[in-house]
């Protein structure tokens, strides 16, 4: 469990540990997360988002963020601290500093790599001990969200630890949103709210008592719904009408605020019953189109970074991460590809970067093979292997979409769990930390997963050179 903790005789022992070169007689590993006082007992990050009323604290406070590796405390540089109010960032050496103005009873800590941590807390100074963060998670989509059956075989999965993260869909390809996020603009929109009558709200319970990362997935600017409800805010075709891409659905244009402001609502709204907001299609379409021959590629990739800064601001507000995911091909690409995405203009505002690394995407001779889908493993290895070298230095953390579904391409190769082994094998040696399985049919298989929680198969090794 993660905790704050707040003690004065702890700070001490906690200081000590920090200057030592080795591990103080004081600590062990067993005392990683110790409990504090009840004053300050650790809260479930509902409790400290909805339960706990939120009060201003008219005072400094101050903290450092660390975690327990190798037999001994490490500092946590560079995360960002919360408190429902404002946010600030800690330095190289973990150390943090919350302005009166904008200080209050809540506390959360987002570092990329590590659990997220929210806590209700009125010390001056805290120490919060961070716990690393390594998934191996499954998608649910939507519409499987309607079937009692699916959200408890998803616990089941959980409880056996075969997953111990999931991404589930709160706003779909078609704009759909989920009661438990809705913000006021799909609320006005009649019909694009969209039940599943279970209980959503309770599944999300249950996932966090199993100790289960919860990413909501929010789709973007593929949003007919708001394009619709909102044409102010289409992406428009050549006559002026409003567009629509290779497969009839219509895309919002992210130079117009609401396009934006509309999907970072819903990431606020979904921070209380989850640790990370995954957006999905930020960008544009891949199709000509009229706003295509009116802005330039700086322009492009300038707007895709905005929505990402706002985001991260407005999500490490209320403690919770972010993600992007992007096509396989932006790993290696230095430009936007017509679409706005450049690796690096992103990178700084986010925690994970989650690229869709899928073999089946990726077109003959890539990395010198002539048909990817035959070859997972080299595929994955070279294009995570990009990202992560590309991303060094920044504080990000590359954390892969990997296919497991059958090859659509033309020999149509069946997937199972040796193509599965070979892409999670492959993402681990290219430095990435964690992964998530992509199938909309939940007809995953689960046997590398089931090994890699038995510690059958290790989820870290060394780095591929």
């Amino acid at each position: 469990m993660t905790r704050i903790v707040a003690t004065f005789a702890f700070l001490l022992v906690i200081t000590a540990a920090l200057l030592s070169t080795g591990v103080p007689r004081e600590i062990s590993s067993r005392s990683f997360a110790p409990p504090a006082p009840a004053t300050h007992a650790a809260q479930p990050p509902r409790v400290a988002q909805q339960d706990v009323a939120l009060q201003s604290i008219p005072r400094t406070q101050r903290g450092i963020v660390v975690t327990w590796r190798d037999g001994r405390l490490e500092r946590i540089p560079r995360a960002h601290i919360g408190t429902g109010i404002g946010t600030v960032q800690a330095d190289e050496f973990g150390r943090f500093t919350i302005p009166a103005s904008t200080r209050t009873n809540q506390v959360s800590i987002v570092a990329p790599g590590y659990k997220v941590i929210r806590e209700v807390t009125t010390s001056d100074y805290v120490v919060a001990f961070a716990q690393p963060l390594n998934v191996r998670a499954i998608y649910l989509p939507y519409d499987q969200l309607r079937n009692p059956s699916t959200l408890e075989w998803a616990l089941g999965l959980a409880r056996a630890r075969t997953i111990d993260a999931i991404v589930i869909d709160v706003k779909d390809e078609g704009g759909s949103v989920l009661p438990l996020v809705a913000n006021a603009t799909s609320i006005g929109m009649v019909g694009s709210v969209r039940d599943t009558f279970t209980d959503v709200e309770g599944f999300l319970d249950d996932l966090q008592a199993l100790g289960v990362y919860r990413i909501a997935r929010v789709v973007t600017f593929l949003d007919g719904w708001l394009a619709h409800g909102h044409p102010e805010t289409a992406i428009r075709d050549f006559d002026g009408s409003i567009f629509r891409d290779g497969i009839d659905l219509a895309w919002t244009d992210p130079f117009h605020d609401l396009s934006r402001r509309h999907n970072i609502e819903i990431g606020v709204n979904a921070a209380p019953y989850f640790e990370e907001i995954q957006f999905d299609y930020v960008r544009l379409p891949t199709e000509s189109m009229e706003l295509r021959t009116r802005v330039t590629q700086a322009q492009r990739s300038a707007i895709i970074a905005q929505f990402a800064a706002e985001a991260a601001l407005a999500l490490h507000t209320v403690g919770a991460a972010i993600s992007i995911d992007t096509f396989g091909q932006t790993t290696i690409i230095d430009h936007d590809d017509g679409i706005g995405q450049v690796l690096e203009e992103m990178a700084p505002f986010l925690d994970y970067y989650s690229p869709m690394v899928y073999p089946s995407t990726w077109s003959a001779g890539w990395f010198g093979v002539a048909y990817p889908p035959a070859d997972p493993f080299t595929i994955v290895l070279a294009s995570v292997t990009a990202a992560v070298q590309r991303l060094d230095g920044y504080n990000i953390v590359v954390r892969p979409w990997l296919q497991d579904f059958h090859d659509y391409q033309a020999q149509k190769l069946l997937y199972g769990g040796i193509e599965v082994a070979a892409q999670i094998d492959a993402s681990v040696r290219a430095g990435a930390s964690g992964f998530m399985l992509w199938d909309p049919s939940l007809n995953y298989h689960l046997g590398p997963l089931d090994e890699i929680a038995s510690g059958l198969v290790p989820l870290q090794t060394t780095r591929a050179d």
